[in-house]
């Protein structure tokens, strides 16, 4: 379980400096900024196979929920940022 709570700091960690990038970052490119955000669907899409394990997310519970809960409030953002994006295109055609 530790090997794999290691495993998930690292994306988290890279999910983290993403979603900084994206909130305070200067970009000059809307094409910039989607990269940036698709990059972090796919770092977020990362934890999916160690999150969809219940033992290891009772584990997480235990160990470090605060955490756990991070890793949530995360994945509502990017819905957020992606439903946004879709209206917003939708919206342009």
């Amino acid at each position: 379980m530790h090997q794999k709570y290691e495993h998930v700091k690292d994306i988290k960690a890279r999910i983290d400096l993403l979603l900084l990038q994206l909130s305070e970052g200067r970009y000059t490119s809307l094409d910039t900024y989607i990269n940036n955000l698709a990059l972090l669907k796919v770092a977020y899409r990362e934890l999916e196979p160690l999150t969809s394990d219940p033992d290891f997310l009772f584990w997480l519970q235990q160990k470090d929920p605060t955490f756990l809960l991070e890793i949530a409030l995360t994945g509502r953002v990017l819905m957020a940022l992606q439903n946004f994006f879709r209206l917003a295109s939708s919206e342009n055609e």
